[in-house]
């Protein structure tokens, strides 16, 4: 596939925000004072490098095929999610949710953007996946937050 200087573009700037996706969610999970949202974090850090691997893919002129299905695993219930944690644990946890929730509003918007920059059928479906899978970890970070009492 050859890509427009653009497309190029918001190909090099989504891999640099995933990129950093994978740090946050790595340092967060390293933080996390419960278990629990400690697991959660490495899951949506594994998902999140499977998007890096696949902006790659799409650098190197390759549009991989898409698994339209999370690939975050099952989603835990309320009941699950619900912390044992201090009150100050919570607020520390509460601090690194409210980062990634607003960094996975920021990159929903990136893919957002950029499905509408893509002239391939293709490869706007592979960014629109994705951009639905980001939806989905801020939607699991939001219940996490509610569960626990957490405001988002």
């Amino acid at each position: 596939m050859n890509w427009t200087q653009k497309e190029k573009n918001f190909l090099k700037d989504l891999q640099n925000e995933e990129k950093l996706c994978v740090q946050k969610y790595h340092k967060a999970a390293e933080a996390a004072c419960d278990p629990t949202l400690r697991h959660m974090l490495e899951k949506l850090e594994n998902a999140e490098q499977n998007h890096c691997d696949t902006v790659a893919q799409m650098l190197d002129g390759k549009i991989p095929s898409q698994n339209t299905k999370q690939q975050n695993g099952r989603t835990l219930s309320a009941k699950q999610m619900k912390s044992n944690a201090t009150r100050a644990q919570k607020q520390s946890d509460s601090y690194l949710l409210n980062d990634l929730l607003a960094t996975e509003k920021y990159v929903s918007g990136v893919y957002n953007t950029a499905v509408f920059e893509f002239n391939d059928p293709a490869a706007r479906q592979v960014l629109s996946a994705i951009q639905q899978q980001e939806q989905g970890h801020g939607k699991e970070l939001a219940a996490y937050m509610q569960a626990n009492g957490m405001s988002c």
